[in-house]
Parts: C-alpha cells; sequence; structure tokens
C-alpha cells in the first residue's frame, strides 16, 4: 500500500512538471493562408549580431539575422526593431562608445538593406557598459561585443 502512494504521488509530480515544462502535447496553431506562423507569433524576437575585436563589420550570420527581421517586420506593420550596440572592455571607454555606436550603425545599415524601413528601427549604444558578462578593463569576450537587435510588437 505505501508503494502504491509512493507510485502515484511520483506520476503526479512528473505529470506537473511535464505539463508546466510544456512537455504535454498541446495543440499547434493553424498556419496562415501564407504558410508562415500567425502575425502574433513573429514579434518578440531577439537576436545578437557578434563581432570580431575592434571591428564593426557585420558578417554572413549578421546579414542572416538582418533578412529574418527583415521577414518579420515586413509581414507585421505593427513593429519596431530596437538596435542596442555593445563593446567589451579593450580599450579605452570613450573609443568603446564610438565602437559601438559603429556596430549599432552597421546592423541598421544591413537591416535597411534587407528591407526593414528606416523610420521603424530605433538606434543606441552603450559602449562597455551594460556587458553581458562582466570582465575586467582589457579582458576580450565576444559575448560583450554585440548588437542585440529585439522586434517589438506595438499596441494597437
Amino acid at each position: 500500500m505505501l508503494e502504491s502512494s509512493k507510485l502515484v504521488r511520483a506520476f503526479g509530480a512528473a505529470l506537473a512538471l511535464s505539463l508546466a515544462a510544456g512537455c504535454a502535447d498541446q495543440p499547434t496553431p493553424p498556419p496562415t493562408t501564407s504558410g508562415y506562423a500567425s502575425e502574433a507569433e513573429l514579434a518578440g524576437a531577439w537576436y545578437q549580431v557578434y563581432f570580431d575585436t575592434d571591428s564593426y563589420a557585420v558578417n554572413a550570420r549578421g546579414e542572416m539575422i538582418a533578412k529574418t527581421v527583415a521577414y518579420v517586420v515586413t509581414n507585421n506593420a505593427n513593429t519596431r526593431v530596437t538596435v542596442i550596440g555593445k563593446t567589451d572592455r579593450v580599450g579605452t571607454p570613450a573609443a568603446n562608445m564610438a565602437l559601438s555606436e559603429r556596430r549599432a550603425e552597421a546592423v541598421r545599415d544591413a537591416l535597411v538593406r534587407a528591407g526593414v524601413p528606416a523610420a521603424r528601427i530605433d538606434t543606441t549604444w552603450t559602449g562597455e557598459g551594460r556587458q553581458a558578462a562582466a570582465t575586467a578593463d582589457d579582458v576580450s569576450d565576444q559575448r560583450n561585443r554585440v548588437v542585440d537587435v529585439t522586434v517589438v510588437k506595438l499596441a494597437r
């Protein structure tokens, strides 16, 4: 009797965890006529474009991200894109501020080339502030050499 009550509790706990984790079978929303996800699922995306040390050249992966964001934005007129340039702590704070600005502008330009209307892009930069990974001065960390790109769905 004791074994069966333990089994029931274990099963109940496993079921609760699977539901909380989203592992239980859930209905899939139907595709739209275009065959892609509904517009509510397109916005709210966050991407990161990484850079080499002391560089603001957008690589092939960054260009792919720009095309993905352009698809999302052109299929949902109720979105805006936020671009935030960042750097690691290699170099002076002033040089890093300028580099983060050039990175943000390079990603913005890639987004515009991919089809995102410039009027729907908000561009800022933080230099070596607001880092993903706290490091000492002159420590190179790719997690901090990044531009964050967020697609935001606006309230109607």
